[in-house]
């Protein structure tokens, strides 16, 4: 009886060490995920042309104001995504906000999808400082952009929320 019991103890304690070792498996398979989304973002950020054929900025690298506040609101205004099931991100607008939904799911395991917000804000740079303002810069080679974007999702019941900044010149 004594035996059964130990035997008992030791397979719950592997147990748990195995639940343990696999939510941390899975939250490091969605941060990573979450990185590929937004890094994916900046790089179409850094990597797409900023002005159409008539003249205007696309909606990605249009820095939008809240004429209540003056401060520049993030936006996912521009952004693009396709999920793995097929289908788009969703965009979803507040009073304040422009909040892009993506499906954070892992393609090769059976984990459940989790729905992250993604936004984006635009400022322009000052050339000689790097701090970023609402005023254009405009200069003769152009203008510095500097563009952050954020994704937050919710993972076992707290918020996890990671950022990347992209900075690039506009002619």
């Amino acid at each position: 009886m004594i035996s059964t019991l130990l035997l008992t103890l030791i397979a719950v304690s592997l147990l748990s060490v195995l639940i343990g070792a696999y939510r941390v498996s899975a939250k490091a398979r969605y941060a990573d995920r979450a990185r590929y989304v937004i890094k994916s973002f900046a790089d179409q950020f850094l990597t797409q042309d900023a002005i159409d054929t008539s003249g205007n900025p696309y909606p990605l690298f249009v820095i939008t104001v809240n004429t209540a506040t003056g401060n520049a609101m993030a936006r996912g205004d521009g952004m693009g995504w396709n999920n793995d099931d097929g289908s788009t991100g969703q965009v979803s607008t507040d009073a304040q906000h422009s909040f892009y939904y993506v499906n954070l799911a892992d393609p090769l395991n059976s984990g459940i999808s989790i729905q992250a917000t993604v936004t984006r804000q635009v400022s322009y740079l000052y050339a000689n400082s790097g701090s970023t303002t609402l005023v254009a810069q405009s200069g003769a080679a152009g203008y510095l952009l500097e563009g952050d974007f954020v994704i937050t999702y919710p993972y076992l019941g707290q918020t996890q929320t990671q950022s990347i900044s992209a900075v690039r010149a506009v002619p």
